[in-house]
């Protein structure tokens, strides 16, 4: 019986060992990460998950991480990089993925100067994807976004989007606008302002469909890290377009609009009448 007592408290004391070398290494992953990030970019960050796929137990592939600028905490971003065995060496970045958070940074706040007008709650969350020839360019150069929209714009591929925006509105705080008011702040904004080909979509939710959206939508950064709430809420938050997640039933039978306004167009795919249909619940097909 001694003797299994002693097998035992061995066992015990190799997986606490294990346990608490899987923790250290976690955070060194997530240490090299933010070092790496916050001499790039010259901010703090904060690195909330990260995973890395394995097809076998000993591959050493790409790891993928969601990080937050603590300047800006409640729009994550996500980055792949690539950690050496070597002891003490320094993490290898594939891709870090900020530069397309400061694109659609500036892509929120200049449709927030329409939704503002029109509403007292929203949340806004743009999405900016960098082509892959263009990795190469400095951070500092494309992440301005007149570089960018030029070189949209002056690109050979037929695909010349710069990008989506997602609104979301409590509609209970509607500012009174008119509807033919609401869609030309929009129209706008996309023709003066952003200077390309860009996707819209807004959703009108109801006040208590809001509060659920918003907790989907924001970083919990007061919670218990880690938690399961919180990673769920960062995994919504980060991909919101998941079929069959908590954002989409949330979406499911509230108004809706979404439209496009094209490279060389100076209007909305979506007349002000489809606007209209729209705001009232008419089912709209949805750009994807």
């Amino acid at each position: 019986m001694r003797y299994k007592k002693i097998v035992l408290s061995i066992i015990a004391s190799v997986l606490c060992l294990g346990l608490l070398n899987g923790c250290g290494h976690e955070n060194e992953i997530s240490i090299k990460i933010e070092t790496y990030l916050q001499e790039e970019y010259g901010e703090e960050f904060e690195v909330l998950s990260w995973n890395q796929p394995k097809l076998l137990p000993s591959d050493n592939g790409a790891i993928y991480a969601t990080c937050i600028s603590k300047n800006d905490p409640k729009h994550p971003f996500e980055g792949s990089y690539f950690n050496p065995e070597e002891p003490n060496s320094e993490i290898e970045i594939i891709y870090d993925g900020y530069g397309q958070r400061l694109l659609a940074k500036q892509m929120e706040s200049m449709i927030e100067e329409a939704i503002s007008q029109a509403a007292e709650n929203y949340y806004i969350q743009g999405d900016i994807i960098i082509p892959e020839e263009w990795q190469d360019i400095p951070v500092e150069e494309i992440s301005q976004w007149k570089n960018y929209v030029d070189l949209c714009n002056q690109s050979n591929s037929d695909y010349k989007t710069l990008g989506s925006a997602w609104v979301y509105i409590d509609a209970s705080t509607m500012k009174g606008k008119t509807d033919e008011e609401e869609y030309q702040m929009y129209e706008e904004v996309y023709r003066d302002k952003l200077g390309g080909q860009a996707l819209l979509y807004v959703y009108y939710l109801d006040h208590k469909s809001f509060e659920k959206a918003e907790k989907i939508l924001e970083i919990f950064t007061s919670g218990d890290e880690g938690s399961n709430f919180e990673a769920e809420a960062i995994l919504e938050r980060t991909a919101p377009r998941n079929s069959g997640s908590d954002l989409d039933e949330i979406e499911e039978g509230q108004p809706y609009f979404g439209t496009i306004m094209r490279y060389g167009s100076d209007k909305f795919d979506d007349n002000l009448e489809i606007f209209k249909a729209a705001k009232q619940g008419k089912e709209q097909e949805k750009y994807q």
